[in-house]
């Protein structure tokens, strides 16, 4: 009875043999290299694009008189975009490197992550991170939902009354 244990410098990447991608004659290693680099990239553009966004919302803030309060949805849209930006900087584009370096254990396995640099107190950082900020672009989604609920509710029983008053005068 042998274990398969990894060997220091290798990638145990077993379960991604069920993967749905074709491997095209590479191995395992790259294809997850490949993953992680996509994953870094698709981050850098989605925080780039945060970043435009909150730029828009806090120019659209500057110019409005004497600095009011922005419409509702405009705030929801800027806590959406810092959300986004921080889960993108931290999960995405930091991702692995925040994972310690060496063996890392899950679910009972023992496998060496790609571009790993970090250590147990950037591991958990990076968890909260996500966390918190997981959770705070969903409950801003959610809220944009339900704003735009009302917007359109509110404006059909408006455009009913005026329906009503044409039809009655």
């Amino acid at each position: 009875h042998t274990q398969n244990k990894p060997h220091q410098g290798t990638w145990n990447l077993e379960r991604n043999n069920r993967s749905s991608i074709p491997s095209m004659g590479l191995s395992n290693e790259k294809i997850y290299l490949a993953k992680v680099i996509a994953a870094k990239t698709s981050g850098s553009i989605s925080m780039i694009g945060s970043g435009f966004i909150i730029r828009d919302v806090m120019l659209r803030w500057q110019r409005r008189k004497e600095h009011q309060f922005l419409p509702i949805v405009h705030r929801i849209i800027l806590s959406m975009s810092i959300a986004d930006l921080f889960t993108s900087c931290f999960v995405h584009i930091l991702g692995t490197w925040m994972v310690p370096k060496g063996n890392v254990t899950m679910l009972d396995e023992s496998f060496l992550i790609p571009l790993a640099a970090g250590n147990e107190t950037t591991c958990n950082a990076q968890a909260f991170i996500w966390d918190l900020f997981t959770l705070a672009g969903c409950c801003s989604n959610a809220m944009l939902a339900v704003t735009c609920e009302i917007f359109v509710l509110t404006s059909i029983t408006i455009f009913s009354t005026l329906l009503k008053f044409v039809v009655i005068y």
